[in-house]
């Protein structure tokens, strides 16, 4: 089943005060018919679209419970689905993966994309090509990483991160020309993998004046408590000091600081 939709994110104000009125966040669960024609929870988890569009894949393959078909999702998360499929065709050989480092990549500070909406509505798009210096968000003061050549932070998932601020840009190229010809009727498509973590400035998800600890793969939460912590080595302090030299101590301007001045 091929699921496309996106989801509307709530802050962290958002879950503290749904929290507090006793309410607690469902992920979407995928529910069949038993025999008796009971609704029954076989998946559940089935993901999210992570913020703009995107399709979520769930596999079906003997989760049905009765000779029905209909299936359901349930969630109570803010989720606007906008195309369901399903897939019903033979199956195909496997796949063939096949990994391509970057061969370069570099992190600078660009701005920001404007917003476009060919409707008024969420979701929205941007026009890379119109670029804004006032930043939409509040940018947390502290060390951010270093502009210039990255690439060694970005082969590996080793909780040594390339940390950027909101404006920051990562540009990554990499080489086809590696990968062996395409094998007759078979089609190539490009994934791009990512692995990192995002951190809003939300006043019930950390203070303006609070030092946010870097996260890892292995924190049993965030923000993780005494005495966890992260996990120092020789090697990570050494790409604190020679990448994470970019002292930011004020926020750029935001709208909210533009929208306050006087006449505006």
């Amino acid at each position: 089943m091929l699921l496309t939709g996106w989801t509307d994110y709530a802050w962290s104000s958002d879950n503290v005060a749904a929290a507090q009125a006793g309410k607690k966040m469902t992920l979407p669960a995928l529910q069949v018919k038993d025999a008796e024609g009971h609704w029954r929870t076989v998946i559940e988890d089935i993901g999210i679209p992570v913020g703009r569009p995107q399709t979520v894949t769930v596999d079906l393959t003997g989760k049905f419970l009765s000779s029905s078909r209909e299936v359901r999702i349930v969630t109570n998360m803010r989720i606007l689905w906008d195309q369901i499929l399903v897939d019903t065709s033979e199956a195909q050989p496997p796949p063939r993966m096949m990994q391509l480092d970057p061969i370069a990549a570099g992190l600078r500070s660009r701005g920001f994309s404007s917003e476009i909406t060919p409707d008024g509505r969420e979701p929205f798009g941007y026009d890379y090509t119109q670029i804004s210096f006032t930043s939409p968000w509040k940018v947390m003061p502290g060390r951010y990483t270093r502009e210039g050549d990255v690439r060694e932070l970005l082969l590996k998932a080793d909780d040594m991160f390339v940390i950027s601020r909101p404006g920051d840009e990562i540009s990554l190229s990499f080489d086809a020309g590696r990968l062996p010809p395409v094998r007759a009727g078979w089609t190539r498509t490009f994934l791009l993998y990512a692995d990192g973590y995002s951190k809003e400035m939300d006043i019930n998800s950390a203070s303006p004046d609070q030092v946010s600890p870097l996260p890892f793969h292995g924190m049993s939460r965030y923000p993780y408590a005494d005495p966890e912590t992260y996990p120092m080595t020789a090697a990570r302090q050494a790409y604190m000091d020679k990448y994470n030299t970019r002292l930011i101590t004020t926020e750029i301007s935001s709208i909210d600081t533009l929208l306050s001045w006087p006449g505006q």
